[in-house]
């Protein structure tokens, strides 16, 4: 059988639908996959809230703000901006959404701190807030998770400031007849509530949800990874049909060899063994099986200068058998590469004089070892 550049495209066919799938597909399924798992484990943990360059996202967990529109499981998107930006409800604002740690410290409990708070009214002649340290303070990740501190949801209707200039926020949620029982202190804030459309919430909330995760994940994973499966098993066929080819079980020209893309695929120092050891009248024919689909269109320019190598290695060919060989030694980069090309060469000449594949390639291993060993011994006494 003869190759042709129709045969070309269509052997390769099945391969590059999979890989084009597997590439397409890859990427979003990650994406989503990161996305669903995410919210999920947020959707999991009621009081650590993990933040990205200041982006977060919490899970709203009561009624509380029903009457603003969001619902229970809801997931909304928050940003770690500065507390000397927030503002209350007011006639001529609806005022800042918070997600905070509903949580006061020993030191405020004690000092009864919300009777010692002033009520913000002028906020453009206002002290920048300077959070005040002090000693046995906790990071509040910490204190939220040895505590067990919930994150609250809710709307600033009143922001205080007390003597140190550190800013308390008196909430509540729009659902809720009171506000909240204390001040929170503006290091326990959060984030403020970023808009999140109605439909980016459906969207969380479904993919926090078991069969959120079935769909979105498990499925695709599943699809992709039995896609790859394919994929490999195709790739191992291919390489034992090489092998057999290489073993001169079956020819390169057959219908399976033809169909396994024997010679397009090959390593290429198998290829410059394969080209020595066919026999003269099918080195024509087994230079373009090994070569000649460089010469397609849709072959990349940067593959197309091994066509012109191969040509000259086959000029060579022609000459010397050992200046071939030469010459490929030279092509090859790697130390690994060039052995492997001296001992396909020994085992070439076994193959020639008349040997099977399997004792040719057990005695061209012996022999190149042999040869190694001895060169590696006179190193050593030179030295």
């Amino acid at each position: 059988m003869q190759r042709d550049k129709t045969k070309f495209k269509k052997q390769r066919t099945f391969y590059s639908i999979l890989g084009l799938i597997s590439d397409v597909v890859l990427f979003p399924i990650i994406i989503i996959a990161l996305l669903s798992s995410f919210v999920m484990f947020v959707n999991q943990r009621e009081n650590d809230v993990k933040s990205i360059f200041g982006v977060s996202i919490v899970c709203i967990r009561s009624g509380s703000m029903q009457a603003a529109g969001f619902n229970i499981r809801d997931t909304v998107i928050l940003y770690k901006s500065s507390t000397d930006d927030l503002r209350p409800k007011s006639e001529d604002y609806e005022g800042d959404i918070i997600a905070f740690y509903y949580y006061q410290d020993s030191r405020d409990a004690q000092s009864d701190v919300r009777n010692s708070l002033t009520s913000i009214t002028d906020f453009d002649n206002i002290k920048e807030s300077t959070v005040e340290e002090y000693e046995g303070r906790r990071d509040v990740s910490e204190v939220a998770k040895l505590e067990n501190v919930k994150v609250y949801f809710h709307r600033i209707i009143d922001v205080m400031i007390d003597d140190s200039g550190t800013r308390f926020f008196i909430t509540q949620g729009d659902s809720n007849a009171s506000q909240d029982a204390i001040a929170i202190r503006e290091d326990y804030v959060v984030g403020t509530y970023v808009y999140t459309p109605t439909w980016l919430r459906a969207i969380f909330r479904f993919c926090a949800s078991s069969v959120g995760m079935i769909i979105l994940v498990v499925l695709p994973l599943t699809a992709l990874i039995m896609m790859q499966m394919l994929s490999l098993l195709e790739q191992i066929s291919a390489l034992m049909t090489e092998k057999k080819v290489l073993a001169g079980i079956i020819r390169f020209d057959s219908e399976e060899a033809i169909k396994a893309n024997v010679g397009v695929e090959m390593r290429d120092y198998d290829k410059v063994y394969f080209y020595d050891v066919v026999p003269v009248e099918d080195k024509l024919g087994a230079f373009e099986a090994l070569w000649g689909y460089l010469k397609y269109p849709n072959v990349p320019k940067r593959k197309k200068k091994a066509l012109v190598t191969a040509l000259r290695a086959k000029g060579i060919y022609a000459i010397s058998r050992d200046r071939y060989y030469e010459y490929w030694n030279d092509f090859f980069r790697l130390k690994a590469s060039k052995d492997k090309l001296k001992r396909l060469k020994i085992q070439a000449r076994f193959v020639k004089t008349g040997k099977s594949y399997e004792d040719a390639v057990k005695a061209a291993k012996t022999l190149f070892k042999e040869e190694k060993d001895a060169l590696r011994d006179r190193d050593k006494t030179r030295y």
